[in-house]
């Protein structure tokens, strides 16, 4: 299968893990190692984050908005923050993975995206993964479909449509897709 990097993959509603279940995942890695990616559509609680902003901004002296979004990246490493964002402003803290998408771990990206007026960017914790050919494999049986990636579409659509308007780009009704999955 071609590198699906940069591409997003799309939960089938057969998808029973909870931890996936009508997600939206951006793959910013897939080689012969494996794949790696962040889901984009799975806000985590108002309450919640603001609890954790409110903790970071405590434990290191920061200044982050406790309003502002953080999402539910993939389960693993959950302790761990991310910045997926467009601005060539903050590349130089950022691994470039497409020609208008960034990521970094760094904190203070968090804070100087808050700053730049025209910075799109989601906050994350944790990312998902995938040992050599366990993507491919899921793709294969039907668990996930593919699309090409939008900044457009990552950034302005609210977490809570992604899944149904990724789904209905490709001019089918979720209604007619069947929620059986795999190969028998």
């Amino acid at each position: 299968m071609k590198s699906l990097s940069n591409q997003i993959i799309i939960a089938m509603p057969h998808m029973q893990d909870d931890r996936f279940k009508k997600s939206v995942i951006l793959i910013f890695e897939h080689n012969s190692k494996g794949a790696t990616g962040l889901v984009i559509n799975k806000e985590i609680e108002k309450d919640i984050s603001s609890k954790i902003f409110d903790n970071l901004n405590q434990d290191i002296d920061l200044k982050i908005n406790n309003q502002i979004p953080l999402y539910f990246g993939g389960p693993l490493s959950t302790e761990r923050g991310i910045v997926l964002h467009d601005s060539k402003a903050l590349a130089n803290e950022s691994i470039k993975i497409a020609s208008d998408l960034f990521l970094s771990s760094h904190i203070n990206s968090i804070v100087k995206a808050q700053s730049l007026n025209k910075c799109k960017y989601k906050f994350m914790l944790g990312y998902a993964g995938w040992s050599p050919k366990q993507l491919d494999s899921e793709i294969e049986k039907g668990d996930w479909i593919m699309q090409e990636a939008y900044s457009d579409f990552i950034f302005s659509k609210r977490s809570e449509q992604m899944w149904e308007l990724a789904i209905s780009s490709f001019g089918i009704e979720k209604s007619d897709i069947s929620i059986q999955g795999g190969i028998s």
